[in-house]
């Protein structure tokens, strides 16, 4: 049983977000730095198409080291990475271990890799894709599900936003 208080859905050691409207839908007497950070970071993208922006945001997110699932039917996707896995020192040391295991034939090495794939993510996310209200295009929706870095969330948003707009 767990206690009061405590989110029953948090079977992992990772923080879970607190929706948008739970953390920070209170009255604006409160001044926004004491607020929870935001949860949600939204973006439209004009004049483009769901399938195109879905082609774009699958081909950005099959390309980085985390673990990415993508439901086409209702444009949603849901993905766990275990670190800044995006930013481009991450990059060039992902392929900096990839030409050192296929130099280096050793059962080690191959026991490390498996280490590292049980490791706990240090970001969720959702992202889920709908016809912009405001104008003809996409609109992009990014809810950080699990993560303890606000940075981490912030980053990963920069990221998508410059890769698929």
């Amino acid at each position: 049983m767990s206690a009061p208080g405590e989110n029953f859905f948090a079977d992992r050691k990772g923080l879970l977000a607190e929706n948008q409207d739970v953390a920070r839908g209170v009255s604006t007497s409160i001044p926004k730095h004491l607020l929870p950070f935001p949860s949600e970071f939204n973006f439209d993208i004009p004049a483009a198409s769901i399938t195109n922006v879905e082609r774009r945001m699958n081909s950005v997110l099959e390309n980085l080291y985390l673990q990415w699932q993508y439901r086409g039917q209702i444009s949603t996707g849901v993905g766990f990475a275990t670190a800044n896995v995006w930013s481009r020192a991450a990059r060039r040391q992902q392929k900096k271990k990839e030409g050192e295991s296929i130099a280096q034939e050793s059962g080690d090495e191959e026991e490390e890799d498996d280490d590292d794939e049980e490791e706990e993510p240090a970001l969720g996310f959702k992202i889920q894709l709908r016809m912009a209200k405001e104008s003809e295009g996409v609109g992009v929706m990014v809810r950080w599900l699990q993560g303890r870095e606000s940075v981490l969330f912030e980053s990963f948003c920069g990221m998508l936003k410059r890769q698929i707009s």
